[in-house]
């Protein structure tokens, strides 16, 4: 029986499956004190650095600043902004293709459509 299996593979490389879970969410340490080990480590190493999310906020910022140079004030941009460089600039992840039913599939103009009165007027 499945109980009895020493390893349980999961075949995940056909497009016809789909393993929708995190990797490290299925190993299990019949010792706690490992298992909480590798959970932290997962949690404090499997992410983007600080570096990647530093150079995004810099591309955020340059395209406020030239939205405003280019249609707003330029002889103040970034009038918009709060103290700490902050607004003006929406994003929302869009996960394309990850669910199997064609019914949560959109497009653009659906996305739009559903969110519009999420969004500010003149957001980049």
């Amino acid at each position: 029986t499945m109980h009895d299996a020493p390893v349980w593979h999961f075949e995940t490389m056909d497009l016809k499956w789909r393993l929708l879970t995190h990797s490290y969410a299925l190993l299990f340490f019949t010792d706690p004190v490992i298992g909480n080990y590798y959970l932290r480590f997962a949690r404090d190493y499997f992410r983007y650095h600080d570096e990647v999310y530093c150079a995004a906020g810099k591309m955020i910022l340059a395209m406020q600043y030239e939205k405003d140079v280019l249609f707003g004030d330029a002889h103040n941009p970034g009038a918009d902004l709060d103290r700490e460089l902050v607004g003006g600039y929406s994003s929302l992840h869009v996960r394309r293709g990850d669910l199997q039913f064609p019914e949560v599939r959109f497009d653009s103009a659906t996305w739009y459509e559903n969110t519009k009165e999420l969004w500010k007027p003149n957001e980049i």
